[in-house]
């Protein structure tokens, strides 16, 4: 059996739920106290990604009390051209005067760029905070597990895919002393000494992938290319798609490192038998239900789906894919163990 995975927020609450729920009997005040800000951290990681909706919004308002109509289509276009744009800015000092630059970044960072880029901060300071460390105290026993199973059942490549921006997924599947037991396909750049680059090639030789499919607060725009900054390396530029769903695809297929991950996907569908989407409601994905049924609604596959309502996430998924799909609900995962042995169901042959 080949398996792959597409998980999202849901992920987030679930682990959420699994860190205010334990208690040992024996944990201090403090400890108590440090146990729900790690579970109130994950809230706020979680539901970062909705203020991109309110800088949509306010955009969309400015050009409106212009008396300019603009659809979302072309607003997001405009976005992105400008967070390209600013990736090569450093270019046009040689051609610019500094007070023409200036000028030129002021027209797009008051309204656009800093607040695009005050996201991005807020997710690199959840970071800074040893937010994340803090999650991983939860889960000793969980990375290694799920590495051992995949050992013990010879499944070969394991490709998760996340439309999460965050790092709470990565942080589950880092194992002590060891580390990360996936890997993103990312090595250390040969322009750039403070970034690093995706080696294509690696997306498809590893055998466990972990990919944001979606972009990360940790990707960055240099000179129109997308790369992934360095631990607490501030983000002027992050790559983040976001708002409208019949967006995304374009958007993903016209930045490299998203390309060639939804390119993985695609290849993977067509390669494994078993798809497992945790944590995704799909309602705003058209473009990974386009990519489920062209290449894996075939026979001799399965869907299983995960979350606190599975059965809203198959109806989703009615003219996408017309094989079996299991539901699976996550309401009953209260504990590590718990997450041990519903990983154990989805990896079962």
């Amino acid at each position: 059996m080949k398996v792959a995975f597409l998980v999202g927020n849901g992920f987030n609450y679930m682990v959420e739920s699994i860190i205010r729920k334990h208690l040992t009997g024996q944990e201090t005040p403090e400890q108590l106290i440090e146990k729900r800000g790690t579970a109130d951290s994950i809230i706020a990681i979680t539901a970062l990604w909705k203020k991109f909706d309110e800088v949509f919004k306010e955009l969309s308002e400015q050009f409106k009390q212009r008396g300019i109509r603009v659809s979302h289509e072309e607003l997001i276009r405009m976005i992105y051209t400008v967070i390209n744009l600013f990736s090569s800015m450093t270019g046009f000092e040689q051609i610019l005067t500094p007070e023409d630059l200036e000028r030129l970044k002021s027209v797009f960072d008051g309204f656009l760029l800093s607040k695009i880029r005050e996201i991005a901060q807020e997710f690199q300071e959840h970071q800074k905070s040893e937010a994340y460390g803090k999650i991983r105290n939860f889960f000793p026993v969980f990375p290694g597990s799920v590495t051992d199973t995949i050992s013990e059942r010879s499944l070969g490549k394991v490709r998760i895919f996340t439309t999460n921006y965050d790092g709470i997924l990565d942080t589950i599947f880092t194992k002590r002393p060891s580390g990360f037991i996936f890997s993103d396909a990312f090595i250390n750049s040969a322009s750039y000494q403070d970034l690093l680059e995706l080696e294509p090639p690696y997306v498809y030789r590893n055998d466990l992938i972990l990919a944001h499919i979606h972009g990360s607060y940790r990707f960055t725009k240099r000179y129109g290319k997308t790369y992934k900054t360095r631990e607490n390396t501030e983000n002027r530029e992050p790559v983040m798609v976001f708002n409208n769903p019949d967006m995304k695809e374009e958007i993903v297929k016209n930045d490299n490192v998203l390309s060639e991950y939804y390119r993985c996907f695609e290849v993977t569908l067509a390669k494994v038998d078993k798809l497992v989407i945790l944590g995704n409601s799909m309602e705003a994905e058209p473009h990974l239900k386009k990519a489920i049924k062209k290449y894996f609604d075939r026979p001799g596959t399965s869907i299983t789906v995960s979350s606190r309502n599975p059965s809203s996430v198959k109806d989703q998924l009615f003219n996408s894919y017309k094989q079996p799909i299991h539901e699976v609900s996550t309401s009953g995962v209260v504990s590590e163990q718990d997450l041990i042995d519903l990983f154990d169901n989805f990896l079962t042959v």
